[in-house]
């Protein structure tokens, strides 16, 4: 198999995964321990890596890493990020294929959800693990995409 339509598989695979997770907890009202239960498994997974490392990242390579992370799921043509001082940085992503292809495959699943599902639970998700890291993120649902502002607190 060609490592491109490996890639679209496996890619659809893990957001059929997020979909039906959604819905799933929608329907049962456990939204809110669903996406508090990730948060502390995702930050527990960065604490662990941070341990591996030898020094602690610096906030430009904390960013530089999430831009980077944003990788696995968007082309980089569209991840813009700016840099508003030494202490904040604002990450767009614009024009984000993961909120068609969501909705794709709710579609073909029988899922009648909100196709940005994916951006609203990383603003729930994301500011509580990089709370921990001492930055302060807010993260937005955008029309076609989503911006988030990093700043050390």
């Amino acid at each position: 198999m060609p490592l491109k339509e490996k890639y679209e598989r496996l890619l659809n695979e893990f957001q059929l995964t997020w979909v039906t997770c959604y819905a799933f907890h929608k329907e049962h009202g456990t939204m809110d321990k669903w996406l508090e239960y990730y948060a502390n498994a995702k930050k527990n997974v960065l604490m662990a890596r941070v341990s591996e490392q030898e020094t602690t990242p610096s906030f430009n390579e904390m960013v530089n890493e999430g831009v980077y992370d944003q990788q696995k799921w968007l082309p980089f043509s569209n991840i813009e990020l700016e840099w508003v001082s030494d202490s904040e940085a604002v990450i767009r992503m614009r024009d984000c294929p993961n909120i068609k292809r969501n909705e794709e495959i709710a579609k073909k699943a029988g899922l009648d959800i909100d196709p940005k599902f994916v951006c609203g639970k990383d603003t729930t998700i994301w500011p509580r693990v990089y709370k921990e890291f001492g930055v302060d993120m807010t993260h937005d649902v955008e029309e076609n995409g989503c911006k988030i502002r990093i700043k050390l607190k």
